[in-house]
Formats: C-alpha cells, sequence, structure tokens
C-alpha cells in the first residue's frame, strides 16, 4: 500500500507567533493525529533501495535501535535552543502517547557549532543589557560529536556565571537543567551526554515523560545509513539531477531568484559529482562529498583531496553493509547535509516528522527530491513552534514612535517654523519669502542655476537662524529621540524569543506545555 502522502502544510502559516505565549501547530492537532495513524498502519511499501525495499529497511533500522510502534520524530542541533524548538518535544511526547508509539528526539551533532556563547539577560541599575557568557571549550570549526571534552569544573563556573545574571535564577528551569547536566561521576563531560541529562531533567520536570534520544552519530553507524548512502552513491548522477531539479522547482514556486536558497545546487564538474553529505575526520574540519565514477569503482572525495574508492559490487547488496566500509575504518565519518538527513529520517525512521519553521519551508524540496528518485514522498510532516518571553522590564515602544521621532528630529532642521511657536516675526517673514522665491523659480522652471542655489543656500541660513532664536527645542527633539531609542534597544532585548528555554521560568514552561497539549486536543 503506498503511503498517504497529501501535503498537509499551509505555507502562509509558517510565521513563529508574534504574541507571548503563541503557538504554531500546522496542520491542526486532529490532521496531525489522523495522519500518524493512517500512516502508522500503511504497512511496508514497495519503494527499492538496493536488493531490498524500503519498509525492510526501517523495520530493520528499528530493530537495531530497538524501537517499536508508531514513531513521531523530532529534533534538533545540540545547542542551548529556544521554547519554540522545545515546544516540538512537547508535541511529539503528546502525539506519540495518543497512538501508543515513541516519541524520539534526533540530535544532529553532526552540524559545526553555530554559536560559542549563551545569550543572558540581565537586570543592571544602568537598565537591562544582554551578556554573552562564553561556552568552555568550543571548536567551531568543528561537528559538535567532535568536540572536546570540558572539565566538571568549566561547566559548574559557566552555570554559576549565567545564574548569577539571571533575576529570576531560583523560579527559573536552569537549577533543574543544570544539575541534570553535571549529574555524573565523570571527571569531564562530553557535551552531547550532558545535554542529553539536562533535557530529560527539564522534560521530566513539566511532565514530558518517554521521549528517546538518537542521535545523528549513532544513525551514521547503522547498516541502513550505509545502505542509503550507497544507493545515493550508486545513482549519483540521477540522484544529483532530481535534487537540482527538485531545488529549482522549489526556487520558481516561490519566486526566489538567490541561487543557494532553499540549499545550494549539487555541483557536476570533471567527471565528479557531488552529493549532499559531509566527509571529514575527528580533528578536521568536514568538507563537502564528491564521488567520480570509474567503472566498477567510485572514487570518493573530501571537496577536492580523494579520500578512497569503493567498488559498485561491494555496494549494491543490503547484507554487504553489515560492516564499515574501509574508508570509515580509516577515520572517515560520512554525514548527511539538511535536506539528505531529513529525506532518511522520514524515508526510513519516522511515521511523522515535526519541523520547526525553517525545516517545514525546505523540506517541501525534500519531499520533491525523494518523489523524483525514489518513485515516492517520505511519510507526513508537521511543524510546530512557540513565542515565549521571559518576564523582563519593557517600555512598549513601537517602530512607529521610533520612526516618527527620527523624522522630527530631521524635519526640526529643514522647517524649524514647524516646532518654534515664539520664534521671531522677521525672522519666519524673511524664510516664508525665501520659500515663495524659490517656488516661483521652480515653477517657471528658470535655468538659472545660480539663482536657485542661492536661495537654497540663504534658505539654509534662515533656518539656522530661527533655530538659534530656540536652540533647546532641537536639542530636546533629539534627547527624546535618543530616550526612544534606547528604550527600543531594551524592549529588543527584553522581547526576544530565542533565549534558552531553560532561563524561563518552571511555571511558564509548564504553563505552554499545557497550551500546546491543550491545543493538540481541541483544534
Amino acid at each position: 500500500m503506498a503511503l498517504l502522502t497529501v501535503r498537509m502544510i499551509d505555507r502562509r502559516r509558517l510565521r513563529a507567533p508574534l504574541d507571548h505565549r503563541g503557538i504554531l501547530i500546522e496542520p491542526a492537532g486532529p490532521e496531525l493525529r489522523a495522519a500518524l495513524e493512517r500512516n502508522s498502519a500503511a504497512g511496508a511499501d514497495r519503494v527499492r533501495i538496493l536488493d531490498t525495499t524500503v519498509g525492510s529497511l526501517r523495520e530493520s533500522l528499528r530493530r537495531t535501535l530497538e524501537l517499536e510502534g508508531p514513531l513521531v520524530l523530532s529534533g534538533h542541533q545540540a545547542e542551548f535552543f529556544h521554547a519554540g524548538v522545545f515546544a516540538k518535544t512537547v508535541v511529539t511526547e503528546a502525539l506519540a502517547r495518543r497512538v501508543g508509539g515513541r516519541a524520539v528526539f534526533l540530535t544532529v551533532d553532526s552540524d559545526v557549532v553555530k554559536n560559542d556563547r549563551l545569550a543572558v539577560p540581565q537586570i543592571t541599575t544602568g537598565g537591562l543589557r544582554r551578556v554573552e557568557v562564553a561556552t568552555p571549550g568550543v571548536r567551531t570549526a568543528f561537528p559538535r560529536e567532535s568536540q572536546p571534552r570540558v572539565s566538571r569544573e568549566h561547566w559548574l563556573e559557566f552555570f554559576t556565571r549565567v545564574a548569577s545574571l539571571l533575576d529570576h535564577y531560583d523560579q527559573s528551569l536552569l537549577r533543574a537543567f543544570s544539575d541534570g547536566w553535571l549529574d555524573t561521576d565523570e571527571t569531564s563531560l562530553d557535551f552531547c551526554d550532558a545535554m542529553a541529562r539536562g533535557r530529560a531533567a527539564t522534560e521530566q520536570a513539566l511532565g514530558v515523560r518517554d521521549v528517546h534520544e538518537i542521535r545523528m552519530s549513532r544513525l551514521c553507524e547503522t547498516q541502513v545509513f550505509r545502505a542509503f548512502a550507497a544507493h545515493l552513491l550508486l545513482h549519483a548522477e540521477r540522484f544529483a539531477r532530481d535534487y537540482n531539479a527538485a531545488q529549482q522547482a522549489f526556487r520558481s514556486r516561490h519566486r526566489i531568484r538567490v541561487t543557494n536558497r532553499p540549499v545550494p545546487p549539487l555541483a557536476t564538474r570533471d567527471g565528479r559529482i557531488e552529493l549532499p553529505f559531509w566527509i571529514g575526520r575527528p580533528g578536521e574540519p568536514r568538507r563537502r562529498l564528491f564521488v567520480h565514477p570509474r567503472g566498477d569503482a567510485l572514487e570518493l572525495l573530501a571537496g577536492d583531496d580523494a579520500v578512497g574508492a569503493l567498488l559498485r559490487p561491494r555496494l549494491e547488496r543490503f547484507k554487504t553493509h553489515e560492516q564499515p566500509w574501509e574508508l570509515q575504518s580509516e577515520g572517515w565519518q560520512l554525514r548527511p547535509r539538511a535536506l539528505a538527513l531529513s529525506g532518511f529520517a522520514r524515508l526510513l525512521l519516522a511515521d511523522l516528522f515535526i519541523h520547526g519553521i525553517g525545516g517545514a519551508k525546505y523540506d517541501e524540496m525534500t519531499e520533491d527530491f525523494t518523489a523524483r528518485f525514489f518513485g515516492e514522498r517520505p511519510r507526513p510532516m508537521g511543524c510546530v513552534t512557540a513565542t515565549l518571553r521571559l518576564p523582563l522590564p519593557t517600555h512598549g515602544v513601537s517602530r512607529d514612535q521610533i520612526i516618527a521621532a527620527r523624522r522630527q528630529s530631521r524635519d526640526i532642521v529643514y522647517n524649524p517654523q514647524r516646532y518654534l511657536p515664539d520664534a521671531p516675526a522677521d525672522l519666519l517673514q524673511q524664510r516664508a519669502e525665501l520659500i515663495r522665491q524659490a517656488t516661483e523659480l521652480r515653477a517657471a522652471r528658470s535655468s538659472d542655476r545660480a539663482k536657485r542655489r542661492t536661495l537654497f543656500n540663504e534658505t539654509r541660513r534662515s533656518n539656522a537662524l530661527l533655530l538659534q532664536s530656540d536652540p533647546w527645542r532641537a536639542a530636546e527633539l533629539g534627547r527624546q529621540l535618543q530616550t526612544l531609542e534606547e528604550q527600543w534597544r531594551i524592549d529588543h532585548v527584553a522581547r526576544d524569543r530565542e533565549y534558552f528555554y531553560a532561563l524561563h521560568v518552571t511555571g511558564t514552561m509548564a504553563e505552554l506545555a499545557d497550551a500546546l497539549r491543550s491545543n493538540l486536543e481541541n483544534n
């Protein structure tokens, strides 16, 4: 039986909620539940990969990972993510529980570290400011799975520093998270292990239970992943063609002019074909994977550098991928890039995949290239996010207020008569006469540029004299603008939705979790 593959998501709704405690679940809860129930019972499909089927590979992968029942999958990079990302976990767990399935969080530890600092808002006597706390031991050029272990003492110092900045620390989730993070007898900590402990502790505090974590690095060690990668290597030319056709169709549908959006096209040069994988070794920067077919051999390259060759007969049968490839035994690691990751997860693991906004947008292309290349779309997806603000002081300054204040601050220089009710009458009369002459000169379309320049300069001098009659008025407008811009800056710091979710008040996060569950059931 073919999978139910009706595209459910309304792309127009894929925007982060503006309001505090705003929720986005797209499509609505009943549609997500129905899609999950239908697809989890759809049975094995007949899409071929190597000498087997996608259905057989899904069963094999689940046995390897010891997972049973309908799987609802979400995930994120291994980083200090915001409440909108945590919302996916809440919905994933609630959906899985509803159908007697399993919630899975995929930790993408194969991505490079995007930020080596944690932003923390601090209330001071001078106002609100954002403090960037350095994360210990980070090497930003390397994937999270290759990061060095960091001493427990350094992490304790890190969380102590963060707690000292947070005005509402005692009410926040940070205590539970940091306690979980440090809950080990090890003297040096692996970031992903510690993150898993911290996240589990906060999930427990919020009533989110039985979320199973899988890491991308672990998936890439499985026989099924090697088979998936081998299938793309064996059919690299056709895959690159279908992938790029999907990329071009996406750009055309959404009128995108930038060549590299939503992702760059795969390159083909000198017989070398790019595939959507990273390849690298621990301690070295990752590079893009190219394959160069040479008869029965497939030469693999990391960028321009050859790393080894694989024989076609060695790749064509699923059974031969029980053991790592030779180049993997030599330390080379193969990791999927964004769309290949989604394609693999949705074809071979998940019954329903819960994305955030960015992933839900670009996965439209994933559905396209999998349909072109495999002849079938992957299992369905939904989109979940939320907006949560920290309990920080704000001034409520609007963008319109800033625009109006900037306009006034500039306008007083060119039209001081509008702002100086007690200006000398003779100066006002002089300016009015100069404006009258300039207007008449323009109406007559005079080519006397010298006269026009003279009138312009005299009008500027007249404006300057008017401003000198009340110099405090211009300064007052300048101060008002400066105050509003500072208040706008503080509001921007206070209203940022990207703060780490464990910085939020525990009760507020619990209310968000309850609202997500209710929204899932009632909408």
